[in-house]
């Protein structure tokens, strides 16, 4: 890299820093951020493995968060060293990867990167941070086989989703290793690729207790109904253009469908390439099939494999192959992975678009109502008081922020601070109505106590109870809108 073009990515890397930050600074973490947080801070290790049994997750970016919430730092901690994972991965990416310097900085500046892999702190960014490490150490995988094989370690251990493409990747290594005669001097570091993949299905097996985790309650096998297979399109199209729910359409989902496929069809001559994308998204359009469709910061996985492709792409040459001579008969694979490439660049300034209008939205509203309901309840000495709540699995948003203060679960009948998905979160968890909520209440509290819900009261008072609303976001939630809080005092034995 030249000195000019060094100091024209090191600007917009600081740039791009510079705009997260901010981002991150006015972000309010929702429910499945804290809930991390929670559980490292809450449970020992013995404990954390447990619960992520039942979360469907591995256990990587729980081991990174742990020292810091087991030393009592604050909440913000999290979202600090999560951010500081986004900019190291775009800094690998603007200065590493050997791609057009304009796709390089529309990707950077695109939506999965400039806010939902940066701001909101989920275990996705160490996904991308372990493949663009991958990829720089790509062409010294056979020279530092060990490294490259640690890597893949933490590429398996990032996310479910991303196993498909780390076991793919183990796959293409052994496969090299094989035509190259070096499977005997390398047989350690592929045990030890195979250990990333056992340590990953050993931590999620499933076991009789988690009646409720969506991982573990399914048949494993497609569901080949109408409905299914449109969540799987849908999931394609939004990986390419992030698009709220109600701007799906069946022709723009078949259309990127077609878009994917031509994009794996056109890698055809670079065999190792292929058989990578072809393990990757078999994986990952089955686990959309038939365990857990997702949102955005699951389907963007989609086009995050697609630019790591790219990048790896270009270390291998055409070779041609019967399967790719066969099909040139009908396209020019040349055109072919030219016109697609056009289709990405294109997604990517869309996404870009959508991007720093996410930014606008988190500095403008509020992603979670949590943080502000947490303020009001410190600024009034509530903190030290126990709080009831329901519904449980959302008012954990706000537990993070309040170190000593005790939730009621009212769903649980128990004290807690992390969700539990389990049959007493699939029995009462959404179902509770309101006359439920208060008789509850009253069993556990005689007299008087804090009422937290995400929903107004509508319940009349009468001659047993009354309440009053201390506080309710006033700030539009725009990233979960079922975490707009309010904050009743109940009283019961009403004379």
């Amino acid at each position: 890299m030249q000195m000019n073009e060094k100091k024209y990515f090191v600007f917009f890397w600081l740039l791009y820093s510079l705009i997260t930050l901010v981002a991150v600074l006015n972000h309010e973490p929702n429910r499945d951020e804290a809930q991390v947080w929670l559980i490292v801070r809450d449970l020992n290790l013995s404990g954390i493995f447990s619960q992520i049994n039942t979360e469907g997750h591995p256990c990587l970016w729980y081991l990174i968060v742990l020292p810091f919430a087991k030393l009592g730092l604050p909440y913000f901690t999290m979202q600090l060293l999560h951010w500081l994972i986004a900019v190291i991965a775009a800094g690998l990416f603007l200065f590493k990867a050997p791609l057009n310097k304009i796709l390089k900085l529309l990707f950077v500046f695109s939506y999965l990167m400039l806010y939902q892999y940066s701001v909101v702190a989920r275990n996705y960014c160490i996904v991308i941070l372990f493949l663009f490490l991958i990829a720089t150490y790509y062409q010294k995988r056979f020279t530092k086989p060990y490294l490259y094989a640690l890597l893949l370690v933490g590429l398996y251990n990032s996310h479910v989703l991303a196993f498909g493409g780390a076991f793919a990747l183990s796959l293409v290594y052994f496969i090299e290793a094989r035509r190259n005669n070096q499977l005997n001097t390398l047989k350690f570091p592929l045990f030890i690729m195979l250990g990333g993949a056992v340590s990953l299905i050993i931590q999620l097996f499933p076991y009789s207790g988690a009646t409720a985790n969506a991982l573990i309650h399914t048949s494993y096998i497609p569901q080949l109904n109408i409905n299914t297979w449109w969540i799987t399109l849908t999931s394609i199209q939004n990986a390419f253009i992030p698009v709220d729910s109600e701007y799906e359409e069946l022709k723009v989902a078949l259309f990127f469908t077609i878009i994917l496929v031509l994009f794996i069809v056109s890698a055809i001559r670079k065999l190792p390439v292929f058989i990578f994308l072809l393990f990757t998204y078999c994986w990952i359009l089955y686990v959309f099939t038939t365990i857990h469709s997702g949102s955005l910061k699951h389907q963007g996985l989609i086009l995050i494999f697609i630019i790591f492709t790219l990048w790896i792409s270009s270390y291998y040459t055409n070779k041609e192959n019967n399967l790719s001579k066969l099909i040139a008969k009908f396209i020019n694979l040349d055109y072919l992975g030219k016109s697609v490439l056009i289709v990405v660049v294109l997604s990517l300034f869309i996404g870009l678009i959508y991007g720093f209008s996410s930014i606008k939205k988190e500095y403008r509203y509020e992603y979670s109502g949590s943080k502000s309901i947490a303020k009001y309840i410190i600024q009034n000495n509530l903190q030290s008081k126990e709080i009831a709540c329901y519904r449980s699995w959302r008012a954990t948003a706000v537990a993070p922020y309040l170190p000593n203060t005790k939730f009621w679960f009212i769903d649980r009948k128990e004290f807690g601070t992390y969700f539990i998905l389990d049959s007493v979160f699939n029995k009462d968890g959404d179902t509770l109505s309101e006359y439920d909520i208060i008789k509850r209440t009253k069993e556990k509290y005689n007299n008087q106590a804090l009422l937290l819900l995400n929903y107004p009261l509508t319940i009349p008072p009468d001659s047993t109870f009354e309440y009053h609303l201390l506080y309710q976001n006033e700030k539009l939630t725009w990233g979960t809108d079922d975490e707009n809080f309010l904050l009743y005092e109940i009283n019961f034995n009403k004379k």
